[in-house]
């Protein structure tokens, strides 16, 4: 007999593994590709060196990386101020580099970032960069002893100001007294320069330098306390020429005028030394001679006001001392002003005098002397002192 073989119902399933197994392998070269195109991008290496440590230095920033199909690369570059720009890129194969000046103190941060295929990756680098700002120097020297006006003199010394690399370009001195510019000088050849002291006050000088790079800074001194000295009294002398003219009927019927010079020196007392308008008492002893080489001499006494331009004022004396024939006492105006010249107004002054005699004032026109001159007042109010 025989007994029919039952197979299981596999049939089917069979047939679907096979047609599976064949689309696999029919489809496994573009999987491969697939697989292949999809490999991850490699992070960037980022370099970021100076040339120097100081600013306006010299940089360059590299970047070593593959890009793969799609990716993009973007470098960016950040000021110590926070400002930010990308960067433009020299390419040549894997490298990838840029070369600029950094302009100014502070931490630069250069970043990377590629983009593009899978996740983003970045690497960044930093520099920091010194102000380089150069070193400035001053030194003041004045007189400590009492010096006359416009020679007194001090000295600013910039010759220790130095660059932090480089050299120093320009150096400039500039000076005020009592808060007032009164001058600018370019040191930057000769470091050392030299300033009238132009009165009493607080002088302060500045210094400002510069090096090749164009880094500037500055220092002042300290205050210049300059005393003006004023004095107590201070002596004068005259010199005069002029005309004199004196009624003696007893020698000279009818008196003419003549020619008269001479010279005087006194000593003259301000009430206020220290102010520009005072009241002033001059005693002066004079001495002089006419054209026929008559020989006189007077005692004065003068009452002025002082001003800043000169002096007017009236005095009084006796006039022809050891010549009885002409002794007489006299009245008589005087003004000056103040001349211009090397140690400052007020030490040489052109005056003045017309003189009436007593003897004969009612007669002024017969009885009457007239003489202008120069006057010299050896005093210290043009005498400074620092302090």
């Amino acid at each position: 007999m025989t007994h029919l073989i039952h197979r299981p119902a596999f049939r089917p399933v069979r047939r679907l593994a096979l047609a599976l197994a064949f689309f696999v392998l029919s489809a496994s070269p573009g999987l491969a590709a697939s697989t292949a195109a999809q490999l991850p991008q490699d992070p960037p290496v980022l370099h970021f060196v100076a040339s120097g440590e100081y600013a306006f230095s010299a940089a360059r920033v590299t970047v070593d990386v593959r890009l793969e199909e799609g990716a993009r690369l973007n470098v960016t570059l950040t000021s110590p101020s926070g400002s930010s720009e990308n960067l433009t890129m020299d390419r040549e194969g894997k490298r990838f580099s840029w070369t600029g000046q950094l302009r100014e103190a502070g931490t630069w941060r250069a970043e990377a970032t590629v983009s593009g295929v899978g996740s983003p990756q970045s690497a960044n680098a930093s520099v920091s960069l010194a102000a380089g700002t150069p070193t400035c120097s001053l030194n003041i020297s004045a007189p400590e002893q009492a010096t006359h006006y416009m020679a007194a003199e001090f000295v600013v010394d910039a010759c220790g100001s130095s660059a932090a690399t480089g050299d120093i370009a320009t150096r400039y001195i500039t000076v005020t007294q009592d808060g007032v510019q009164i001058s600018t000088l370019d040191a930057s050849a000769q470091c050392e320069r030299r300033f009238i002291l132009q009165g009493g006050g607080s002088y302060e000088a500045t210094v400002t330098v510069a090096d090749d790079r164009g880094v500037t800074a500055s220092c002042s001194s300290a205050n210049l306390g300059v005393d003006e000295l004023h004095p107590r009294y201070w002596p004068v002398a005259d010199f005069a020429t002029g005309t004199y003219k004196s009624e003696r009927t007893d020698v000279v019927p009818t008196p003419e005028a003549s020619w008269l010079s001479g010279a005087g020196a006194g000593i003259t007392i301000p009430h206020d030394e220290q102010a520009e308008r005072t009241n002033a008492f001059t005693i002066r002893g004079a001495g002089g001679f006419a054209h026929n080489w008559w020989a006189g001499s007077s005692v004065d006494l003068l009452l002025t006001r002082q001003t800043p331009g000169g002096f007017f004022g009236l005095g009084a004396g006796a006039w022809g001392i050891g010549d009885s024939e002409i002794l007489d006492g006299a009245v008589f105006g005087t003004a000056g002003l103040n001349l211009p010249n090397y140690t400052g107004a007020g030490q040489m002054q052109a005056f003045a005098e017309v003189r009436l005699f007593a003897r004969h004032i009612s007669a002024p026109q017969d009885n009457f002397s007239g003489l202008v001159g120069i006057r010299f007042n050896f005093k210290r109010t043009h005498e400074l002192r620092a302090r």
